[in-house]
């Protein structure tokens, strides 16, 4: 995947929270690359998912910002490497009913009432019981290692180390629509048309030509062995 198709598929996934409702800021299509702040606090054995979630929030470490105030990040490395990652946000998770609680500080923070520190402080302190794992996706031929470092994988929640074989080569476009299915259904199933050239697709035909538009593995991306285990496809 080349970085000008990288920068349209960004572009898309900013058009599908449009349409979904759940759009919150565009940074801009550009690859990001982390800051150095950032990926030091993503390895740091000791820190906590909400210290990392509200490090990226503050420093603006994503492409996109939805309006629950969880984040996804589109990054691309070299051999045609990518890297996407949805950032729940882990105090309310994708809960609509908070949204209107975010509007609302969000509107003091506009009119000067209180600092975006003070925001973030106080969205720390407001807590639901549930939230959508961390999901991240990574291809990365050079690093890819038979049965150990799948080529293509999913990495679910805050563990890094476990890793999901796929056996595709995800789009931005495939791993964001995935993600906006499983977490915001409600928004999904409410979802009108989004048009494409002369005609207009629902939501499921989108992502099922996103996930059409990913291609299979190579044999030399993902084994027979690999193929006689579990992995998506």
């Amino acid at each position: 995947m080349n970085r000008a198709e990288l920068i349209s598929q960004i572009r898309n996934v900013w058009d599908y929270s449009k349409v979904l409702g759940i759009e919150g800021v565009f940074s801009g299509p550009v690859p990001l690359e982390a800051s150095d702040e950032f990926k030091q606090i993503a390895v740091d054995p000791n820190v906590t998912y909400e210290e990392l979630y509200l490090a990226g929030l503050r420093g603006s470490q994503y492409n996109i910002l939805l309006k629950d105030y969880s984040f996804l990040q589109f990054g691309a490395g070299g051999l045609d490497g990518v890297r996407f990652a949805y950032y729940p946000n882990p105090f309310f998770g994708a809960d609509p009913d908070a949204i209107s609680e975010l509007n609302e500080m969000q509107e003091y923070v506009n009119e000067g009432i209180i600092d975006f520190d003070d925001f973030l402080h106080r969205v720390s302190e407001i807590r639901k019981s549930q939230h959508p794992p961390l999901v991240r996706y990574d291809y990365a031929i050079d690093q890819y290692v038979d049965l150990t470092h799948p080529c293509s994988h999913l990495h679910l929640g805050f563990h890094g180390e476990n890793r999901l074989p796929v056996r595709r080569y995800l789009t931005a476009q495939a791993f964001s629509l995935l993600v906006f299915r499983l977490f915001y259904l409600e928004y999904w199933s409410a979802a009108g048309t989004i048009k494409r050239g002369n005609e207009n697709f629902t939501m499921d035909q989108m992502i099922e030509n996103a996930r059409a538009e990913s291609r299979m593995l190579y044999d030399n991306e993902f084994s027979a062995a690999e193929g006689r285990r579990f992995y998506l496809a």
